[in-house]
């Protein structure tokens, strides 16, 4: 009996695009002693997949586009986008008892061309690294390493070399994380805050002046925010903020009602009443997936507001020197929402290892 062993070169299996997978693929021979036989198997292959489902139906390609399907070697099911080139590892491999060999192998991935991985409620995009091996005249076997891949930014722009090649040489390029975390923390920067006036039925119905520092995160950011209540004209009671995800599937074949779906990753919702002002924080999980756009799917992230107000004014009171408002028993009142598009941009693959510990580093099978 042989086990096979694929081992990757991180311990959480979570990689940018661009990047390269560094495999080492391990064949060992079970058997021991004098009574062990030898074992041989005809191939080995190495390769990496990406695979959509659309709804409960599997798709090759979406139905907008008349893109063929990618060839593979070894896929699970019918739903392929993208394939690597198969790795072959070896061929005709003979391991006497207890003996064991390695086997290395490099998969850059693809800078634009691979989906993120996705687990939305319309679509899902699942990307693995698959392993297969054979003996002779028998039934393929495969094993299935599931990666977490995280959508790239500022990989376009290309790295200005001196004209002197004396100096070119000596230059020491940055790794693709190092390009894309100082993309990220320049577009992420707070160079100005923004402000909303919100407003409720009319332009004169002030409600609230909200302040954002800025629209553009990293997955892990914390989004604050400040909402100064002074001088509306339209008491609010409560108000809720919550981080939320807009899932629109692009495909004309579908009714327009089911071709969106918001998911909530963060909210909070504080009483506000006779509050001058109030600030917030939502949290962006590691967990979560970037803005992304394929031919397929459309991920918007948005913060969203819902404020629950009344046209009742408060009484104020005053004893001595001190004020006091008293609430009135019964108060008639409105909710209205409002929401604002946001940037979220990817973070470091081992910064998401820190709390995304669901895509293991190995696997291993027995032939």
């Amino acid at each position: 009996m042989l086990e096979v062993i694929a081992t990757l070169d991180r311990e959480v299996a979570i990689y940018l695009a661009g990047e390269t997978i560094r495999v080492t693929v391990t064949v060992s021979n079970l058997s021991r002693g004098k009574q062990g036989l030898s074992e041989q198997l005809a191939w080995g292959s190495l390769q990496f997949i990406c695979e959509r489902t659309i709804g409960a139906t599997s798709y090759s390609t979406s139905s907008t586009t008349s893109r063929p399907r990618p060839t593979t070697s070894v896929t699970k099911s019918a739903a392929t986008v993208y394939s690597s080139p198969p790795n072959i590892l070896f061929c005709e491999l003979q391991l006497g008892p207890g003996q064991s060999k390695q086997f290395f192998c490099d998969i850059p991935l693809s800078r634009n061309g691979i989906p993120p991985t996705f687990r939305g409620h319309l679509v899902k995009y699942s990307n693995r690294v698959t392993v297969a091996v054979s003996h002779v005249q028998e039934h393929i076997k495969s094993a299935h390493l599931p990666i977490r891949i995280i959508p790239s930014v500022g990989l376009e722009t290309k790295m200005s070399l001196p004209a002197n090649p004396f100096l070119a040489s000596t230059i020491t390029r940055p790794s693709v994380v190092e390009t894309v975390m100082a993309t990220v923390d320049d577009l992420t920067q707070a160079r100005k805050s923004l402000a909303f006036a919100l407003t409720h039925n009319s332009s004169t119905s002030r409600v609230a002046l909200l302040t954002l520092p800025k629209k553009a995160y990293k997955l892990g950011d914390d989004v604050c925010g400040f909402l100064d209540f002074n001088g509306a004209t339209t008491p609010c009671v409560q108000y809720s903020a919550t981080i939320e995800t807009e899932e629109h599937l692009i495909d004309a074949d579908v009714e327009e009602g089911k071709k969106k779906m918001v998911k909530v990753h963060c909210q909070t919702a504080p009483i506000c009443t006779f509050s001058p002002d109030s600030t917030f924080r939502l949290s962006i999980p590691l967990t979560a997936t970037p803005t992304f756009s394929t031919d397929s799917v459309q991920l918007k992230w948005k913060i969203r507001f819902v404020f629950v107000v009344t046209e009742q004014a408060y009484d104020v009171h005053l004893n001595g020197d001190v004020a006091s408002s008293a609430a009135p028993i019964d108060v008639p009142v409105e909710s209205f929402s409002w929401s604002t598009d946001l940037l979220v941009l990817p973070c470091k693959p081992q910064n998401a290892a820190l709390i995304d510990n669901t895509f293991p580093n190995r696997i291993s099978m027995t032939v």
